[in-house]
């Protein structure tokens, strides 16, 4: 196996630097009158400010300029609303892009926010910007905000007393086409309008009440435990417990860690599936499971504390050739699953097959924890073979390792975070 090396690390900061240039936006926004400084997605494609692509973003910036990544926070938690929440789209600079926006399912809080959510790293950002930027200073500044926001995931996001968070439709996990969705969305083929017409079929559902978030839950169609938001969350709340211990708020900090471990009880009892060795969704007020073999599935691999046997049969999952020890792991699909498809289809749909950045960030750091810093290593490895074969895109083919997407995509570069880690 490979392993990335010190000239690779230097390489990739400085191809990542000339992308966060490139995708840069900077300005003050009429409508808040708030100035702004953050990497958009891609400049050709997405122009605007996304929750957790800033969070990436930050935390790939943090190793390359931390004041840009301080700046990149700063700007995400501006338009934070009163109830604590943060919309996972900001259209800082939107009047100049009407035409994109209306092709967008979105559901908006107002013209400039949106009323969704999306994983909550931000926890990891922030300390990941703290610790290479202005450490205990910038933490004080930030955290009150950041603790409101995950109160807000607490007091409305977990409304059945067992303390996972729940989805309210599919792309507040940031999964948009998954094919975890299909059957709640009752998708029969794999173009953008059978997408668009399953995400009118859930949202629409909740015109009638003004997406008040008590009456969504109460619909109980789509009201998803997801997996990977989950092991995001927990993961978050503990590192914002520790956070909240360097600057000596021992009360918060004992709230938050409590918080954690009652998710982490719940997404063992509620999602594992012991016939099949692997964690899934559970949907509405019955925790239905959603058996879809989905890199989500993997992603308790993340928790240090993840039972042995349990993470020996996901580690099974991981290292299976069939299944997603591809020639560019990791796949977003089970490369036997039915729905498997390693390139773009349809209207682009996106999270069927591919390689991210981003879910490989993630499992190989959890591989980190487990001991098996040798898998990390050539997942990082191949992961630089992807940006050197096919540049900096939004997802991979795990087979062949052809770039797709938006070019330059900026979340992509959190790989470096990755690399540092395994160098």
């Amino acid at each position: 196996m490979k392993t990335p090396s010190i000239a690779d690390f230097l390489w990739l900061k400085e191809e990542f630097q000339r992308i966060h240039q490139m995708n840069r936006q900077v300005g003050v926004a009429d409508w808040c009158a708030h100035s702004y400084d953050f990497s958009c997605p891609s400049h050709l494609t997405y122009p605007f400010q996304w929750f957790w692509d800033s969070c990436f973003n930050a935390i790939a910036l943090s190793h390359i300029d931390p004041k840009r990544a301080e700046a990149e926070l700063v700007s995400l938690m501006k338009n934070q609303h009163e109830d604590g929440f943060i919309s996972h789209v900001t259209f800082w600079q939107r009047d100049a892009f009407e035409e994109m926006v209306s092709t967008y399912a979105i559901a908006f809080r107002n013209k400039y926010l949106t009323d969704e959510m999306q994983p909550p790293l931000l926890a990891e950002a922030v300390a990941a910007v703290a610790a290479r930027g202005r450490g205990e200073a910038f933490l004080r500044e930030i955290l009150p905000g950041v603790k409101r926001f995950y109160d807000w995931l607490d007091a409305v996001r977990s409304p059945y007393g067992d303390g996972l968070i729940r989805v309210v439709q599919p792309d507040e996990t940031g999964l948009d086409h998954s094919p975890k969705w299909d059957e709640l969305m009752e998708i029969k083929d794999e173009e953008n309008a059978s997408w668009f017409k399953g995400w009118n079929l859930i949202c629409d559902k909740y015109i009638p009440f003004n997406r008040d978030p008590k009456k969504m839950f109460e619909v109980d169609y789509f009201a998803v435990a997801d997996v990977m938001v989950n092991v995001i969350y927990i993961e978050n709340l503990r590192v914002l417990s520790k956070l909240f211990l360097q600057i000596g708020d021992n009360e918060s900090a004992k709230l938050l860690d409590s918080r954690a471990s009652k998710a982490k009880a719940s997404l063992e009892e509620l999602c594992w599936d012991e016939t099949d060795g692997l964690y899934y969704d559970i949907n509405g007020k019955a925790n239905k499971k959603i058996r879809v073999n989905t890199f989500s599935s993997l992603m308790p691999l993340l928790l240090p504390d993840l039972e042995p046997q349990r993470r020996d049969r996901l580690m099974a999952h991981l290292l299976d050739p069939k299944e997603y020890w591809a020639t560019y792991p990791i796949p977003s699909v089970a490369m036997n699953h039915p729905t498997y498809r390693p390139d773009t289809v349809g209207g682009n749909l996106v999270w069927r097959g591919p390689t991210w950045m981003n879910s490989n960030w993630y499992l190989a750091r959890g591989l980190i924890r487990h001991g098996r810093l040798d898998l990390a290593r050539h997942i990082a490895a191949q992961s630089i073979e992807l940006v050197k074969k096919s540049g900096v895109r939004e997802y991979y083919n795990p087979s062949t390792g052809a770039g797709w997407g938006a070019p330059d995509f900026s979340w992509s570069t959190v790989l470096i975070d990755l690399v540092k880690e395994v160098i």
